[in-house]
């Protein structure tokens, strides 16, 4: 029986053991492992997703909750207000009074916001028009 020479080196008896895999074979790994990479990311993204949507909506839910407790302490406060001026006039008055001074505010704030939209009118929104005027620079770019 013959039997081959033993080798001196390690490294020379871990190179005979392993093999060289193909470019077909890599070639399928590499697309193995950049489909493994896609289909994890979509899930992180999704993930993601989901936890923003979660708190997005408790975040929601709570300003809801909080603007509902607003509205019924600015309702305490008027009433406070409508018994501070009732210590100096009549009950009818006192609300009058609140009342008036709640839609002198009410005209303000409603003058103010229709100000606003006016002014909005001014900035025209021309999606078409800036693209048109990009592309117009750009071929005039290739033409120099």
């Amino acid at each position: 029986m013959e039997t081959e020479p033993a080798s001196s080196t390690g490294a020379d008896a871990g190179a005979n053991t392993r093999r060289e895999r193909t470019i077909g074979e890599l070639i399928a790994q590499v697309s193995e492992q950049a489909s493994s990479l896609v289909r994890d990311e979509i899930a992180y993204a999704q993930a993601n997703l989901k936890a923003k949507i979660t708190n997005i909506g408790v975040g929601g839910v709570l300003i809801a909750i909080g603007a509902v407790l607003a509205v019924f302490a600015f309702t305490l406060l008027l009433f406070a207000a409508v018994a501070a001026f009732a210590l100096i006039l009549p009950w009818w008055a006192s609300f009058l009074i609140v009342a008036g001074i709640l839609l002198l505010i009410t005209l303000i704030l409603v003058a103010i916001g229709g100000a606003q939209f006016k002014a909005s009118k001014k900035h025209v929104v021309d999606p078409k028009g800036g693209l048109e005027q990009d592309v117009a620079a750009f071929k005039k770019g290739l033409n120099k």
